[in-house]
């Protein structure tokens, strides 16, 4: 008989064991079914692919699902190359990147529970493919309709197929995840890594570049490929920049591997002394220069969460995005173009000004002293 529950049965050819020794499962000494269950551990697997930010942003469950389920085993499966977002956070066990191996290790695991909080079809076939006694958020049925857990995630449902109610909406998605997942809080702490080789490398880069002992504003200018609508002027950022600079403050330039342009751009026409801290940082040596900062000003972006979750002082610039839904924790202002339009999550616009244009250097320097007040 073959026992295909098994952990270490692949599903599709024969055990390693059969492999090595010609073992059968009727006499095999391995075997171990998916569905035993001998201590009181709760296996938790979240699936959550979606942007770095996203993902990061996403971490604040974390010390909820570990006070619900004090004694969890968490596996956290990201796309490939998103590991570091999650590498050193203390509250999980287990970190799957979305490689070739995944259905395999799917099929040999059971869990009891699985979190998905992704609406993309990927992340909806992986949470079909897992064996879970208990779905939370999302799945696909039968006739490729979306199942949703619970009320709260049939709003978020909602909201993230029509565009108008995701602009009538004034809760943050901390408050909509926690809902969905059940937590009896929503102000739970985003979780930035801070590996202890990257915060020396960072100490080492502000000493070279005479940034010790100075207050340091960072400014993360960019916004990736996929929504440059959502970055602020150019012309902003000089003004800017100019202006704290005269004030006294050392500015730090943040960006990643598609910005080079825009870093350099910034750092030269300026009286100011900026110093650019380069777009080729690993993730863990971006959040320890991050860490650098008393205050950043970005823009809706991987550098907002992860300044947030350094319990760094925070000016985020707003355009086609939700302002309501970016969970601020008190530590900062949210600046947010006057136009109607806004929130309206476009990619390409072509309306002028922008609703990006409309955010003046004096919106913004105000919301920068007001927080270092």
């Amino acid at each position: 008989m073959l026992k295909t529950d098994c952990i270490y049965f692949p599903l599709d050819r024969p055990c390693r064991f059969h492999k090595k020794n010609k073992q059968v499962c009727v006499n095999c000494t391995h075997y171990r079914s998916v569905n035993t269950r001998n201590s009181p551990v709760t296996r938790i697997l979240i699936i959550k692919l979606g942007a770095m930010g996203d993902v990061l942003r996403t971490t604040f469950l974390l010390p909820g699902l570990r006070a619900k389920w004090p004694r969890a085993h968490i596996t956290w499966l990201v796309a490939a190359g998103s590991e570091p977002i999650l590498n050193g956070n203390p509250h999980i066990d287990h970190i799957w990147p979305m490689d070739k191996t995944i259905y395999e290790k799917l099929s040999a695991e059971r869990f009891d529970i699985v979190i998905n909080l992704d609406l993309s079809p990927e992340s909806l076939m992986l949470t079909r493919a897992a064996f879970a006694a208990v779905i939370i958020g999302y799945c696909l049925d039968d006739k490729r309709r979306i199942r949703s857990s619970n009320i709260f995630a049939s709003r978020w449902l909602a909201m993230s197929g029509n565009d108008i109610l995701k602009k009538k909406n004034t809760d943050t998605y901390q408050h909509w995840m926690a809902k969905i997942v059940g937590l009896p809080r929503n102000d739970y702490e985003i979780g930035t890594p801070l590996l202890p080789a990257s915060v020396k490398k960072a100490t080492a880069f502000a000493h070279r570049h005479g940034l010790t002992g100075k207050r340091i504003i960072g400014i993360n200018p960019g916004a990736g490929k996929r929504w440059k609508l959502k970055r602020w002027t150019d012309r902003g950022y000089r003004t800017l920049i100019a202006r704290l600079g005269k004030a006294g403050y050392a500015i730090l330039l943040l960006g990643g591997e598609d910005e080079q342009e825009i870093l350099a751009g910034l750092s030269k026409n300026t009286r100011t002394t900026v110093v650019n801290s380069g777009t080729d940082n690993s993730i863990p040596d971006f959040f320890a220069l991050i860490n650098l900062c008393e205050l950043v000003v970005t823009g809706d972006t991987l550098a907002l969460h992860a300044a947030l979750g350094l319990k760094k002082k925070v000016v985020a610039v707003f355009g086609p995005t939700s302002a309501p839904e970016i969970a601020i924790y008190n530590r900062g202002v949210k600046v947010v173009s006057p136009l109607d339009c806004v929130c309206c999550y476009r990619q390409m616009c072509d309306k002028k000004p922008t609703c990006m244009d409309t955010i003046t250097a004096d919106m913004v320097e105000q919301a920068v002293t007001a927080c270092l007040l």
